[in-house]
């Protein structure tokens, strides 16, 4: 589940920046543009990740007695990506209509 979690934040920031109309700007502009989207979708990928693996960390991780997670740790991270996930998703739907 948390390695969906990348592939769905790169899909909701090119969703998000294939709100852009790139034909308005001149040709010779827009290699520099597409490479500072390009930056920007890394950059809100990360940032969403990031958070996600923190706020499933602080929710889910109560010991370091192992190196290994629990079982009820294990399904507690799955689950909270999981809704992470949908809820993403569905901000990103709801930022298209």
């Amino acid at each position: 589940a948390i390695a969906d979690a990348a592939a769905d934040a790169d899909a909701l920031a090119s969703t998000t920046m294939s709100n852009i109309k790139i034909d308005n700007v001149p040709e010779h502009q827009r290699g520099e543009l597409l490479q500072e989207i390009e930056k920007m979708q890394m950059h809100n990928s990360s940032k969403t990740y990031n958070q996600m693996v923190e706020h499933c960390f602080n929710d889910c991780i109560k010991t370091f007695r192992s190196s290994t997670l629990s079982d009820q740790e294990s399904k507690c991270v799955n689950s909270c990506a999981e809704k992470f996930i949908k809820l993403g998703r569905r901000a990103g739907y709801r930022y298209q209509e």
